[in-house]
């Protein structure tokens, strides 16, 4: 069955796998490529190609096609070519480069060609590793006064869990699913995170350059990863073993690396020992990858997920 994946995430990872390979590739290729990203039905999956290379084409990037010949008469294949629109050096200042970072830049989204994406167009030759990071693929009525802030260092003012925040944005970042604003809260005198969907009313922000960011801060490191959410909690289970699909499998193996896994299976799933003490982020972490993922045990935890699903049943 086809994973669940928004259509911005699948034209990413396609354009990453067209431009990592040296010879181009069928359609058929394609799905095997990346797994269930695209639907189990011949006919669905090439209209939703269709729709991807499109889309692509429509944003300037060239995609070439071929028809074969010989024993494969009719069939054609697809391939990108990087030198065709890659830029090469822009000589930048460092203001400009933060501002193009800001605009362009990509955030890891679990997969692994998606994750690579920004630098497989050529990212690397222009933007520095350490600026700021953010995708503007999500919409919130308070992302665009947010961006500016953080790349005209304005200082932000919201209500957020009842409370008046002050706040000099250093950076943004997404993970697992929510943005999150990383800066100096003046209430608590000190860096916190805070994330978007949470504020409560309108963002409004200050003069330009009204503060500075640290040296050496990193947008990457400031909020924790899913591996660190779901550890840090006061449950009595630390961790539970999940069974994953294949299809996900490497991501799960990216994220919580080596240790984690507990068996390889023959089918390509894979059972992991995967933090659990914060049972909500728990949730999180494993509702989102719907019917791919299976808690094995221990019994109270699977006994747990149970119980939400006959919940989340019994509310539809």
């Amino acid at each position: 069955m086809a994973v669940k994946i928004s259509q911005a995430e699948r034209m990413m990872n396609l354009l990453a796998l067209l431009v990592d390979r040296t010879k181009p590739l069928t359609l058929r290729q394609i799905r095997q490529e990346l797994g269930k990203q695209y639907p189990d039905s011949d006919e669905a999956a090439r209209a939703a190609f269709e729709r991807d290379k499109a889309a692509l084409r429509e944003i300037g990037i060239p995609i070439q096609t071929k028809t074969l010949g010989g024993d494969a008469a009719g069939e054609v294949t697809y391939s990108v070519n990087r030198s065709n629109y890659e830029l090469s050096d822009l000589r930048l200042s460092d203001d400009e480069r933060l501002a193009l970072q800001l605009a362009v830049a990509t955030v890891r989204l679990g997969a692994q060609h998606g994750e690579e994406a920004l630098w497989k167009l050529g990212g690397e030759r222009v933007l520095r590793p350490t600026a700021i990071s953010v995708n503007i693929g999500l919409v919130d009525e308070n992302m665009s006064v947010i961006t500016d802030a953080v790349m005209q260092r304005r200082t932000l003012n919201f209500d957020y869990k009842g409370e008046k925040r002050q706040v000099d944005p250093y950076g943004m970042l997404s993970r697992s699913g929510f943005w999150y604003i990383i800066g100096f809260d003046h209430l608590r005198r000190d860096q916190r995170v805070f994330r978007v969907d949470r504020i409560e009313g309108k963002v409004a922000a200050s003069q330009t350059r009204a503060f500075k960011s640290p040296v050496g801060f990193d947008v990457a490191t400031a909020v924790p990863t899913e591996k660190q959410m779901l550890a840090a909690g006061d449950g009595e289970q630390a961790t539970a073993t999940v069974l994953v699909d294949a299809a996900l499998a490497v991501g799960v193996r990216n994220e919580f690396g080596d240790s984690s896994v507990i068996r390889e299976r023959p089918d390509g799933s894979v059972e992991f020992s995967i933090p659990c003490a914060n049972m909500a982020a728990f949730r999180l972490w494993l509702f989102a990858m719907v019917e791919s993922a299976e808690v094995l045990g221990p019994q109270v935890i699977r006994a747990q997920v149970v119980q939400w699903l006959e919940e989340l049943t019994v509310g539809n």
